[in-house]
C-alpha cells in the first residue's frame, strides 16, 4: 500500500477504556454511525466500512480522563465536505451538543465529546493547493470561523445515519505534561517532521501531510500521568506498510529512550513518560 502525501504511517484505530461499554457503544454506532465489526461482553470495535477505528474496553476505573494526560481528541477524516457535512446535519437534527468548529486553513472540522469526555474531532482535508505550505515543509494551521451554516445546508438526511464508508482515523491529538520534550520524542521515535509550532503546542507529521500527531499541554502541568487501565486513552494504532519498516522504526524508537515491548512479531508498544501507549504495527 502507498500512503498519501509520501507519508511513511498512517493512523489505524484509537482504542478507549470506558466505564458503561453499552452506553459508548451506542452513542459511537447510533451517533456517529460508526458501524459495529465485532462485540463481546468486554470489547466493542467499530468502524467504517471493513475499517476499525474506535475500539471501546470495559474498564472498573472510576477516574476522569479529563484530570490525566492522553487524548486531547481523536481525528476522524472524512472523505469529502459532503460526508462532513451529512455528519453535521446529522449530530444537529439530533441536538447533540457541540465543542466548537473551525477552518484550520488545510480543513474545516467540528468537535465534540463522547458520553465520558473523550474528545472527538470530525473534519476533512481542503484541496492541497489550499494549504499554507512553507519552502521548508512547514504547514501552517489557522483557527477561523468555520462555515457552518453552508456547511449544514450542503448536508443530506440519511436514514439511517451511517458515516461514510472512507472515514478513517485522520490524526491523534495529545494531552502532554511538555509538548517540546513530546514532539521530540514522537519526531525521535516515530520518524514524524515538525509541520508548526507554537509555545505550548506541536503538529508533526510523517512525508508533507499536515500532521498524524499532534500535542499540547493546555491541560496544564499537574494532571496524572496514565496508567493501565485508566478511563480514557488506552492506546492508539500507528501502521506502516510492511516489516522492513516496521523494524525501522522499532530502531528509531530505541535512541528516543522509550519503553518499548514487542506484542508480536508484527506490533510493538512505544510508552512515553506520560504513560501514554503508542502501538505500532503492519499494516492489515
Amino acid at each position: 500500500m502507498v500512503y498519501q502525501y509520501n507519508s511513511q504511517i498512517h493512523l489505524a484505530e484509537v482504542a478507549l477504556n470506558v466505564k458503561d461499554l453499552e452506553s459508548q457503544t451506542a452513542f459511537y454506532h447510533q451517533l456517529l454511525g460508526l458501524e459495529i465489526l465485532s462485540q463481546s461482553e468486554g470489547e466493542t470495535l467499530l468502524g467504517a466500512g471493513d475499517k476499525a477505528l474506535v475500539k471501546l474496553i470495559k474498564t472498573d476505573d472510576t477516574s476522569n480522563p479529563k484530570q490525566t494526560y492522553g487524548l486531547y481528541h481523536m481525528a476522524l477524516l472524512l472523505p469529502s465536505r459532503e460526508d462532513l457535512a451529512n455528519v453535521f446535519k446529522h449530530l444537529l437534527d439530533l441536538k447533540i451538543p457541540l465543542v466548537g468548529g473551525a477552518d484550520h486553513g488545510y480543513s474545516e472540522a467540528i468537535y465534540l465529546e463522547d458520553l465520558e469526555g473523550n474528545g472527538i474531532e470530525l473534519y476533512r482535508d481542503k484541496p492541497v493547493t489550499e494549504w499554507d505550505i512553507r519552502e521548508d515543509g512547514r504547514i501552517i494551521g489557522v483557527t477561523e470561523e468555520l462555515s457552518a451554516q453552508a456547511i449544514y445546508e450542503l448536508g443530506k438526511e440519511l436514514d439511517p445515519f451511517v458515516i461514510a464508508s472512507g472515514t478513517r482515523m485522520g490524526h491523534v491529538h495529545l494531552s502532554v505534561k511538555n509538548s517540546r520534550e513530546a514532539s521530540s520524542f514522537y519526531q525521535e521515535s516515530l520518524g514524524l517532521e515538525d509541520k508548526f509550532t507554537i509555545p505550548h503546542a506541536s503538529w508533526i507529521a510523517s512525508g508533507d501531510y499536515h500532521h498524524h500527531l499532534a500535542v499540547n499541554e493546555w491541560g496544564g502541568k499537574n494532571l496524572a500521568p496514565r496508567e493501565h487501565g485508566m478511563t480514557g486513552l488506552a492506546y492508539y494504532i500507528v501502521e506502516v506498510e510492511n516489516k522492513e519498516e516496521l523494524l525501522k522504526v522499532f530502531a528509531q524508537s530505541q535512541t528516543s529512550k522509550a519503553l518499548t515491548q514487542w506484542l508480536s512479531s508484527t506490533e510493538f508498544s512505544v510508552t512515553d513518560r506520560d504513560g501514554i501507549v503508542t502501538r505500532v504495527r503492519v499494516d492489515r
